[in-house]
């Protein structure tokens, strides 16, 4: 039996409490903040030879999923914003049509 209740998120923002709905905006900033963490540690490791290079097969594959993970994190937080811009431009022109003379 696993710790993480079914309505927890992989990377810990939202967990134990699925009662209580999703998490606040500071918990999202949170995440990206941590994930941007990881990568930029992962990438680090990867470009300088501090470690050895037995240690780039793990760092390079933690790296790829923190990006991933954070491109799916900031396109799930800017969706709503997208979708609220879409619907102000207008779709249509209509033409203003000429009275007839007379």
């Amino acid at each position: 039996m696993s710790a993480l209740t079914p309505d927890c998120d992989p990377d810990m923002s939202h967990c134990g409490q699925p009662w209580q709905g999703k998490s606040g905006p500071g918990a999202t900033v949170l995440s990206m903040a941590v994930l941007l963490t990881i990568l930029a540690a992962s990438l680090a490791v990867v470009a300088t030879r501090a470690v050895s290079d037995a240690f780039d097969f793990a760092a390079v594959p933690v790296a790829v999923l923190a990006a991933v993970s954070l491109v799916r994190r900031v396109t799930r937080s800017a969706a709503p914003h997208v979708t609220a811009l879409a619907s102000r431009v207008p779709t249509t022109v209509t033409a203003g049509r000429s009275q007839p003379v007379g």
